[in-house]
């Protein structure tokens, strides 16, 4: 007859290294992406304020754009190099 419990677990099992880079690389890979895409996509974002004239009115959101292009820009700067 055994003595061991059936709720009582051995040492955990953590995932391999090589699953937590994989994933920590997939990570990595689809913030550079969103941030590549954002960095393109914002600027036009900040043109059709200047555009409309409504910079004055909603300045805050115009900051707002340009310090999120930045960070973006930040993010998005190893995307796709090789």
């Amino acid at each position: 007859m055994s003595s061991a419990s059936p709720f009582r677990r051995s040492a955990p099992e953590f995932p391999s290294t090589s699953g937590v880079q994989r994933l920590q690389s997939l990570a990595v890979g689809s913030a550079r992406f969103a941030g590549f895409w954002s960095a393109v996509v914002l600027p036009f974002a900040m043109l059709a304020l200047v555009v409309s004239g409504s910079v004055a009115e909603q300045a805050p959101l115009f900051v707002g754009l340009l310090l999120a292009n930045v960070v973006a820009l930040r993010l998005g700067h190893g995307h796709r190099q090789e």
